[in-house]
């Protein structure tokens, strides 16, 4: 039979299937020169195609010579490998199966939390897309049971609907954060810029504050920064900057 030479791409799809290691003594590139060897050979009808085709080192490529191996362990090889790859694909799907799962669980939470808002604010009011953003990143900060109970503690402590909405971040987290002496600070920087400025974003406002802290800003830096920033955008400009934003 007329030897064909292997095609670039089929070597590289036998390498790929084998790691890359000789499937012969177990030795792996760059170690060795590897070569696409035969399981059958050619001069006795063996063919290019994968199922006949394996990774071979120079050194046991050249020492097989035209012998056709006499046992099974190609093939068991083989066989080892497609389960490998079967056991991988449904593992996959049980992850993907999963995240769809967990997909669905937090969309009926977050459609049940805004249910909670929208009928206990008090008002006709719809929650914006840009609304359950807020409620996923909540959400997942902070559980579902205490994000519900933070819905309905603004609710009924706040007149406003924007008002309530925009406090419920800062409810959870005090639910899951007591009061530190850091924290009264940060109360006092925010009046500072409610104060100061024409707008702030409050229930934001402490967010940014204890970010700036856990990235190395002090209380003082913070507390100076309050007293001399014009503009909220100018408050965040000099925070993103501290954040390396």
């Amino acid at each position: 039979m007329t030897r064909q030479s292997i095609k670039k791409s089929v070597r590289f799809e036998v390498f790929k299937r084998d790691s890359f290691t000789c499937q012969y003594c177990g030795k792996a590139a760059p170690d060795v020169v590897l070569h696409v060897d035969h399981i059958k050979p050619v001069s006795k009808g063996g063919e290019n195609d994968l199922l006949n085709l394996i990774t071979s080192c120079a050194d046991c490529n050249l020492g097989k010579g035209a012998r056709e191996l006499s046992d099974d362990s190609i093939v068991a090889k083989q066989r080892e490998q497609l389960e490998e790859l079967a056991e991988r694909h449904q593992q996959l799907q049980m992850m993907i199966e999963w995240r769809e799962g967990m997909t669905n669980i937090i969309e009926a939470e977050i459609n049940a939390l805004v249910d909670a808002f929208e009928e206990n604010c008090g008002e006709e009011i719809t929650v914006t897309e840009s609304g359950k953003r807020d409620m996923r990143k909540w959400l997942k900060k902070y559980g579902f049971d205490t994000l519900y109970d933070s819905i309905i503690d603004s609710c009924s402590q706040y007149d406003s609907p924007v008002k309530m909405f925009s406090m419920i971040g800062n409810i959870a987290y005090r639910k899951t954060n007591p009061l530190t002496d850091n924290d009264q600070q940060l109360f006092y920087i925010r009046g500072i810029l409610r104060k100061r400025l024409n707008y702030i974003n409050e229930w934001k406002t402490l967010d940014i504050l204890r970010e700036a802290l856990d990235a190395g800003a002090s209380l003082d830096e913070l507390t100076d920064l309050a007293k001399t920033v014009h503009t909220w955008a100018q408050f965040n400009a000099y925070i993103d900057e501290r954040l390396g934003r």
